[in-house]
C-alpha cells in the first residue's frame, strides 16, 4: 500500500461518500495494519490463503478498485475462472511498456475501465497495437500524484558544497545502469552526490567504492525523512532506466515542491512530469545528462529560475483533490455498470510446459514480448543450452520481486519449473555478472 493509494483513501474517506476495504493477496505489514486502523478502515492480508473470504468480499462490493502490476498473486487471481460477478475498475502503477511490467495482451478487456497512471502508457505495445472495443470509453488516464507535500524550502549559504540527489528505488532495474559513471563523469568541483533507497545500495556502495568514488558519494540507504534530503539539495539527480516501470514519479513531484531541480532523461514518463528549460532539464542522452549537471553547477542564476519556477509548478499540477475528484467521477460511473464474472485470457499452452501450474500466468503475462519465447525455450532445452538463451535478459529479471520468476517462486516454492528457471537465471547471474538478490 503505497504513499499515493493511501492518500486516495484517507482523503476519500475523509469526504465521507465512499467507503473502502483494503484486501490484500499477500500479507498486511504492521505499519500498514497500523495506518488502516488510525484510519478506521477494515483492512486484511493474506487473502490468498483464503480465497473464499476473498471471494466473499469481491462478490458484496460496489465497485472493486483494483491496484495492478505485475505480482504472481495477482496474476494468478485474476486467471481463476471461479470467481464471482463483480464490477471493476482497473489502476495500473507500472507504466507497460516493458517485461516483466508489460501489459498482458488482454488486461485491457478484464475491467469495465482501465485506468492509466500516465500517458506513456497509451503507447505501450498492448494497447497501441491492439483493437481495443470502444478503448476511448474503456480507457481513461489518472496520473498517480498523493500531491504536493509541504516541504521546506532549502535556504543555501555560500560556503555550502554543491549537492547533487537520488531518492527512489536503488536497483537497476529502476535507476540507470551507468548511474555512477553518469554522476562521475560530470567532474564537479565541490560537489556531493546523495543517494537515499534501497533495497540495493549496499551493492551500489561496493561498486563506488571499487571504482574509487567512496568519497565522492554519500550512499545513504532507505530514508525515513526525504523530505529533509530534498531540502537539502540544489539538483535531483535522476536518471532512470530507459525501460523503467515507473508512472507518477511521485519523487519528482516533492522534489520540485522543495524548490530541487529535476535532471532526467528523456524517457516518457519523466517528460510528461518535468517542463524542458522550465522546471527543470530533460535530456536526450547521457552525454546531454552530464552536461546539464555541469551547466546548473555553473549557471547559478539558471539553478535559481528553475528552482523557482518547480516550486511553484508542483503544488498546481497534480494536487490531491484533482486525483479524489477523478476517482469519485469513476466509482459513481461504475455503480450504473452490471457486474460480470471475468478472468484473464489464457493463451495456448506448448507441450512440454505445465499447464495450469504457476508458471501459466507468468508466460501468459509475458506473451507477445521476447521474453516469453526465451522462457518457453529454455523451459524446453537441456539447463546449460537453458540458461545460454537467457543471457540477454535485461537486469529486471534478475530481482527477486517485480514479476521475475525468483518473484513467483516466493510464493509457488514447490513448482519444478520454476525452480528451473530460476537456477537457470543463476547461471546467467555468473555467466553476465548480473547480480541476482535472491
Amino acid at each position: 500500500v503505497g504513499t499515493v493509494l493511501r492518500a486516495l483513501v484517507s482523503a476519500s474517506c475523509s469526504e465521507g461518500r465512499f467507503n473502502h476495504r483494503l484486501l490484500c493477496l499477500d500479507r498486511l505489514n504492521p505499519p500498514m495494519a497500523q495506518w488502516a486502523e488510525r484510519q478506521q478502515i477494515e483492512a486484511r492480508g493474506d487473502l490468498w490463503h483464503d480465497l473464499q473470504e476473498l471471494k466473499n468480499n469481491l462478490a458484496r462490493a460496489d465497485v472493486v478498485h483494483l491496484h495492478w502490476w505485475h505480482h504472481p498473486l495477482l496474476n494468478a487471481l485474476m486467471s481463476r475462472t471461479d470467481l464471482p460477478a463483480f464490477r471493476c475498475l482497473l489502476w495500473s502503477h507500472v507504466n507497460g511498456h516493458h517485461a516483466p511490467q508489460n501489459f498482458p495482451l488482454s488486461l485491457a478487456a478484464y475491467p469495465d475501465i482501465m485506468v492509466l497512471s500516465t500517458p506513456w502508457s497509451l503507447q505501450a505495445p498492448a494497447l497501441a497495437h491492439e483493437n481495443i472495443e470502444n478503448q476511448d470509453l474503456r480507457i481513461r488516464i489518472i496520473q498517480s500524484s498523493a500531491g504536493a507535500p509541504r516541504v521546506p524550502i532549502r535556504r543555501k549559504k555560500e560556503h555550502q558544497r554543491f549537492q547533487v540527489g537520488y531518492v527512489g528505488t536503488v536497483a537497476y532495474e529502476k535507476m540507470h545502469p551507468e548511474f555512477l559513471r553518469l554522476c562521475a563523469a560530470a567532474d564537479l568541483p565541490e560537489t556531493s552526490f546523495i543517494v537515499c533507497g534501497g533495497p540495493d545500495h549496499e551493492q551500489l556502495r561496493q561498486e563506488a567504492a571499487s571504482q574509487g568514488l567512496g568519497p565522492v558519494f554519500d550512499i545513504r540507504g532507505p530514508v525515513e525523512n526525504a523530505a529533509a534530503v530534498f531540502s537539502s539539495i540544489d539538483v535531483l539527480g535522476y536518471p532512470l532506466n530507459p525501460q523503467h516501470y515507473g508512472t507518477g514519479e511521485q519523487v519528482l513531484l516533492e522534489a520540485m515542491a522543495a524548490g530541487a531541480v529535476p535532471v532526467v532523461l528523456d524517457n516518457g514518463c519523466e517528460r510528461h512530469l518535468v517542463e524542458n528549460g522550465k522546471t527543470g532539464i530533460v535530456c536526450a542522452s547521457v552525454d546531454e545528462y552530464i552536461q546539464a549537471l555541469r551547466l546548473l553547477h555553473s549557471d547559478r542564476a539558471l539553478l535559481r529560475r528553475l528552482s523557482l519556477n518547480a516550486r511553484k509548478s508542483a503544488p498546481q499540477r497534480y494536487p490531491l483533490y484533482a486525483l479524489v475528484s477523478a476517482w469519485h467521477r469513476l466509482y459513481n460511473e461504475s455503480l450504473g455498470m452490471t457486474p460480470r464474472r471475468r478472468w484473464l485470457q489464457t493463451t495456448a499452452m506448448v507441450p512440454g510446459i505445465q499447464a495450469g501450474g504457476p508458471v501459466s500466468p507468468l508466460l501468459n503475462a509475458l506473451e507477445g514480448t521476447a521474453a516469453a519465447d526465451l522462457f518457453r525455450g529454455a523451459l524446453l532445452s537441456e539447463p546449460k543450452k537453458g540458461a545460454e538463451r537467457l543471457k540477454t535478459l535485461s537486469p529486471a529479471w534478475f530481482s527477486a520481486t517485480r514479476g521475475s520468476p525468483f518473484h513467483y517462486r516466493q510464493f509457488f516454492p514447490e513448482d519444478a519449473q520454476l525452480a528451473s528457471l530460476c537456477a537457470m537465471l543463476r547461471e546467467v547471474s555468473v555467466l553476465t555478472r548480473q547480480g541476482v538478490s535472491v
